[in-house]
Parts: structure tokens; C-alpha cells; sequence
């Protein structure tokens, strides 16, 4: 089964575990019965599996059932006004051999032959998933860190912090013997037992990590020489077989900066080995969802390259940039930054730029080594702001005759994970930025527009090679097609967490968008 859906619409996969505790029923039954709350709710034509996933968001509860229970159930209506949540509940679900049970902030639906009778006989509930927030900053500037890596330690369950530092991350039942570990460039890891995490937003405050130049091997003095040997590592280091990826993505389009495009999608991937095989990975979408502001819309005379292809393409292990290519080395001054951390481990920084007598456009940048296994962690990279009127044909796939666009910014990030001895694409990000004048306009516009992609769940084991028909081609430009916005669209998948500015964003265009609806009703 696919692991969006198995943790989504399945919601929970397994039935209770009915246990006598004679010695504790009392005291965990004593508390208030959510189900006797009283809640105002309208649902509007949704499943069974949406409405109560738009329940427990509003109310901060969790629901725990068997999926196959809701097949072909029909979508629902309800409009509530203080009315019990068990009242509401039972006109979602009218099926009597269903009962609800209540424990804490969780609501179980079960067969009612498993109803309690007894005030000695408990349900344990078998969570399925729990949603868990929080917030990464440094420890002493208290600046949120963004992009920061967030996961189970040892498996392949992750996500990362937006700009803020926020993050969000739904973990399984089968994580609550793990440990929930957050790293970044520079800091210390933090590590935080599953089993410990309260329902409470997480304050993560990570500490500098100072490396010590005699607890690091120092190979060579020589960068290139260091690269070369990374390089040459590359099949000990990053997979060998085919793997299927879960991954987030999301562009975005800013027109002085506001927001006219947001994209959001869920996309499978088969990943190719790291075997010298440069074919293009697949890719298949499997929900979507865009806002956009339709007053801004008709300004944009060009479409931007970059998006689903892009992000495969950051991945340099794979797709190596000419900085990484032997037939191009020569054209680059290589040298050694400094030696930081990541995942408590060091990392030579590995500085590059075009040598100066280049005139041919180049990017500069910084690698990440960790020290001992030369494993690339990370890297960013960019090019410079006077060689980019040169490339700028690169980035446009559509334009006019009557538009000129000059580019004045393109920046790329892009970081591994290391789960079981192997490094795996974690994270990859574009941002440009370009000014537009139109012949016919006294004023230019900026534009800005980025793309990013976050692995959330890697399968090695089960991996599948997408059928052509089943993909989307490699040009496809995500943010054209004809998508809706879904506000319940993530429902329990993981995914990375919108900044305030976009989610201030979405709100203002969804009021323009229905104050546009209105007129054209008010019109009809």
C-alpha cells in the first residue's frame, strides 16, 4: 500500500487491544469525556475520513479506527451549533454497530461488541499517527533556523523547518520506542525520546558545535584533491539500487512581493541508482493543490524553468554541476573554508569560485564533507550576479518579444540524510529572482520564484519502476495546470510547514477569490 495513503486515508491499520486493568481503569476514566463536549462545526460534502480529520484539527483531538470501515461510504454534510460531539459523530456515522470511545483527547471508533462494560475493563487505543510541532532556533539568538533536518533516527521518516523554523512531523505508532532527532550545519543534534513528546508545541534551542582541529583527520591540505576522493566514494556512500521516494513539494511565484502562484503537490519518485546512470528519475503526482491570485494573473508574459525537473536536478551526486566534473575542474579555484559539525560528526567546507581569468558563466559556491567517510552532506551554490544576463534564456521556457527579463538572483541548496550506512537525497531547494519591463509599461516588476522538494518517507524494499504513462514528462510546468486549493489537503501526511508570509498569502487571495465568486453571481 502506498505510505500516503496508509497513513492518511487508513488513518489507523489496527483494531484495539481489549485489557482488564482493574488497577488504573479508574483513574483514566475518571477524567472528562471529550465525547460530552460541546463543538460548532460546518462540513460541507466531504468523506467520512475528511470530516473527522477537520474535526480533530479544530478541536485538538485524535480519532483512531479501522479504514476499511468508511469504504464507499457516500460524502456528508453537517452544519452543528454546540452540540455534543458524540450527537455529531453519530450523525456522521449512523452505522450502530459502531460505538466511540473516549480516552484523554483521543476518540476511538470501534465495533460495539468491543463497548466497555464494565468500569474494570479499559481500551487501550493503537494510534496510528500523531502530529507533532514545534519550533528550531539557535540557542542563544533565538533566530529560527530554517531548513533544518527533522526525522527518526535510523529510519526513513522525515521533514525539515521552513524559513521560520517551524516544523511539523506525523509520526506512527510503530515510532514510539524511537528517538526524534533534528540536525544542522554547525550544531549539535538534538534527540528527544518519542515516547517523551507532550502534546505541547516543542521549543528546540540547538547549540553551536566547536570542533576541535585534533579530533579531525585532516587527509590532504588540498581541496580539489579532497572533492576528487568524494567523487571517487560516491558508490560506497549513496545507493546502488532503485529506490521509491515520498516527497513534498511546492513552488511559488511573488510579483513584487506578494503572491500571486502557490503550488503544493505529493509526488512519488522512482529514484535511479547512484551507478553512473543519468537517466532522468519518475515521476508521478499524487495530489496536488494551487492558489492564485487571478487580479495578478494577467501580468505574467513568461513562465519560469525550474520546478519537479529542477529539483531532480539539484542533486549533484546524481547530476553532477560542472564544478564536479573532471573536463571542468580546471576552470575553478577550489579551497578549504573551515571544519564545522553535522549529526554530531565533522565537515570540511569545501569553498569554490571561477578562476578569474573565466569569462564564460560559472556558478560559486560551498561543499559539505563529512571528514571521515567524504560523503557530500550538503552543498550551496549560485551564480554570479554579473555573469547572470548570460544564462538568462536558461530559466525562461515562455516569453514575448515585448518583455525583457534580467535575472538577478539564482541561489540552490541541496543536503543528504544518512539512514543505514547510506546517504539519501533529503532536501532540495532554488530561488530566483528576476526583473520584467514591458515595452509598453513605464515601470518594471520583480519577480520572484522558488522551488523546493523534501523527502518525507524512502522505500527500499518494495520499489517499483513507474510506467511511462503513469509520469509526468520533465518539462511539465506544475504551476500551469489546472489544479484546485484543497484547504483540508494534507490531512496526516508529513510536509514542510508554510512560512506566516504564506499563509498570510493564501488567506488574502482566498478572500479576493471569493470576492470575485460573489460578483460574478451578483452579474448572473
Amino acid at each position: 500500500m502506498h505510505p500516503i495513503i496508509h497513513s492518511t486515508y487508513s488513518s489507523v491499520i489496527r483494531y484495539l487491544i481489549i485489557l482488564l486493568l482493574s488497577t488504573i481503569s479508574n483513574g483514566l476514566f475518571s477524567q472528562e469525556n471529550i465525547l460530552n463536549n460541546q463543538i460548532s462545526i460546518h462540513l460541507s460534502n466531504l468523506t467520512i475520513e475528511s470530516a473527522l480529520d477537520s474535526i480533530a484539527l479544530k478541536e485538538n483531538i485524535h480519532f483512531t479506527y479501522q479504514s476499511e470501515i468508511f469504504y464507499d461510504k457516500k460524502k456528508m454534510s453537517i452544519i452543528a451549533e454546540n452540540e455534543k460531539l458524540l450527537v455529531i459523530l453519530r450523525r456522521l456515522i449512523p452505522d450502530t454497530t459502531l460505538d466511540f470511545q473516549a480516552l484523554n483527547r483521543h476518540v476511538i471508533i470501534v465495533p460495539a461488541i468491543y463497548k466497555k462494560t464494565s468500569k474494570n475493563e479499559n481500551i487501550i487505543p493503537y494510534l496510528s499517527y500523531r502530529k507533532v510541532n514545534g519550533n528550531i532556533s539557535d540557542y542563544h539568538g533565538n533566530n529560527g533556523l530554517s531548513y533544518a533536518s527533522v526525522g527518526i533516527k535510523g529510519k526513513h521518516v522525515g521533514t525539515i523547518s521552513n524559513q521560520d523554523g517551524d516544523f511539523s512531523i506525523t509520526l506512527s505508532s510503530n515510532n514510539i520506542k524511537d528517538t526524534l532527532v533534528v540536525s544542522f550545519i554547525g550544531y549539535k543534534n538534538y534527540k528527544i525520546p518519542v515516547s517523551e513528546i507532550s502534546n505541547k508545541p516543542l521549543t528546540i534551542k540547538l547549540k553551536e558545535d566547536m570542533v576541535s582541529l585534533q579530533e579531525v583527520i585532516i587527509r590532504s591540505n588540498d581541496p580539489l584533491l579532497l572533492l576528487k576522493a568524494a567523487i571517487r566514494k560516491f558508490p560506497i556512500n549513496y545507493p546502488q539500487k532503485p529506490t521509491n521516494i515520498t516527497s513534498f513539494y511546492r513552488e511559488s511565484v511573488l510579483k513584487n512581493n506578494k503572491y500571486m502562484i502557490y503550488l503544493e503537490s505529493v509526488l512519488d519518485i522512482y529514484k535511479n541508482a547512484y551507478k553512473g546512470n543519468t537517466n532522468l528519475d519518475r515521476v508521478k503526482i499524487f495530489k496536488s493543490r494551487k492558489i492564485y491570485d487571478i487580479s495578478r494573473l494577467d501580468t505574467i508574459s513568461f513562465r519560469l524553468k525550474g520546478g519537479i525537473q529542477g529539483c531532480l536536478m539539484l542533486d549533484i551526486v546524481k547530476y553532477r554541476p560542472e564544478f564536479m566534473k573532471e573536463e571542468f575542474m580546471h576552470l575553478y579555484q577550489y579551497h578549504l573554508d573551515d571544519i564545522t559539525t553535522y549529526n554530531n560528526k565533522s565537515v570540511y567546507i569545501i569553498g569554490f569560485q571561477p578562476k578569474p581569468e573565466v569569462v564564460i558563466p560559472l556558478m560559486k559556491g560551498r561543499i559539505f564533507l563529512e571528514t571521515n567517510s567524504l560523503a557530500i552532506v550538503q552543498a550551496e551554490f549560485g551564480y554570479e550576479q554579473n555573469k547572470l544576463n548570460a544564462i538568462k534564456n536558461r530559466f525562461i521556457a515562455k516569453g514575448n518579444a515585448k518583455t525583457k527579463v534580467k535575472p538577478l538572483l539564482v541561489n540552490y541548496v541541496v543536503n543528504y540524510r544518512k539512514i543505514d550506512g547510506k546517504y539519501y537525497l533529503n532536501h532540495t531547494l532554488g530561488n530566483l529572482k528576476f526583473k520584467v519591463k514591458n515595452k509598453k509599461r513605464l515601470f518594471s516588476k520583480s519577480f520572484s520564484t522558488s522551488f523546493e522538494m523534501a523527502t518525507t518517507d524512502i522505500d527500499t524494499l518494495n520499489v517499483r519502476k513507474f510506467k511511462f504513462r503513469e509520469t509526468i514528462t520533465p518539462s511539465t510546468i506544475l504551476s500551469t495546470e489546472d489544479l484546485i486549493y484543497d484547504a483540508t489537503f494534507w490531512g496526516d501526511q508529513n510536509f514542510i510547514k508554510p512560512e506566516d508570509n504564506i499563509q498570510q498569502a493564501i488567506k488574502r487571495i482566498s478572500n479576493s477569490m471569493q470576492q470575485v465568486a460573489l460578483g460574478k453571481m451578483e452579474d448572473e
